[in-house]
């Protein structure tokens, strides 16, 4: 029996993922089949080696609906090869193919470089033409986050989750209603993004916001309780002079 392997399955999952809500003019299988591949490849650590490969493939895939121009953005991306990244995330914007995920891709690349007001007249545009979409309302609220307009981060990241609950979306509205001394948001808040996914117990940043939330609120035990969590699952936790002095403290009112 030919099993497939589980990353090569996530990616799969993935790619099939976009093809039910965007329509290929190319071979759907084929797609799925060479970008996986890539994606491998450049997992293994060789980048350059599947960034070629998929530009290989542009005559195949490239300048249809965005999707080829996505991926090789990406690729782009993760090289901080932002100039190519931008240029190929435009080129596929141009298309018209009503790929919003481009939009949500080349805000980023503006974020990561600086250029706020692209960033946020991008995605405010994208929001109007995607409105029902929650990835829209959740890079708005990293952005409005990153420039320290906290309330309206909290905002876009309740709007987000109104439409679809996210880990991430949750650790997000945590992080804002922290800047905002909103404790009990933010206990609330890691909590649903714990329950949605475990693996966030490990997030330094997280947990720490948390832990100080809880004593906020006076609950002391369940705050150590949290760094020791913290400590049990990121190696990195037991360096953070943060945390040993809110331990410090938290041991003092026992």
């Amino acid at each position: 029996m030919n099993l497939i392997k589980p990353t090569k399955l996530k990616y799969l999952i993935l790619i099939l993922l976009f093809v039910s809500m965007n329509s290929f003019s190319f071979e759907q299988k084929d797609f799925v089949a060479d970008i996986t591949h890539a994606k491998e490849m450049f997992d293994k650590g060789e980048h350059d080696a599947a960034i070629k490969y998929w530009e290989s493939k542009h005559s195949s895939y490239g300048g249809q609906q965005g999707h080829y121009e996505l991926e090789l953005g990406t690729f782009y991306s993760r090289m901080k090869a932002f100039d190519k990244a931008e240029k190929t995330y435009l080129e596929g914007i141009n298309l018209g193919g009503k790929y919003p995920r481009l939009n949500v891709s080349l805000s980023y690349i503006y974020l990561w470089t600086g250029r706020f007001e692209q960033a946020s007249t991008l995605l405010d545009k994208t929001i109007k033409e995607y409105p029902d979409w929650w990835s829209g309302y959740y890079t708005k609220a990293h952005h409005e986050f990153l420039t320290e307009n906290y309330e309206a981060a909290k905002y876009s990241a309740e709007q987000s989750l109104s439409i679809t609950e996210t880990a991430r979306g949750f650790i997000l509205l945590a992080r804002a209603s922290f800047e905002l001394n909103d404790t009990r948001s933010v206990i609330s808040a890691v909590e649903e993004a714990i329950n949605i996914e475990p693996n966030f117990l490990a997030d330094l940043t997280a947990m720490k916001i948390y832990a100080v939330s809880l004593a906020t609120e006076g609950l002391n035990q369940e705050a150590i309780a949290v760094v020791e969590e913290i400590k049990k699952n990121n190696e990195k936790a037991a360096e953070d002079e943060e945390l040993e002095k809110l331990l410090i403290e938290l041991e003092k009112k026992k």
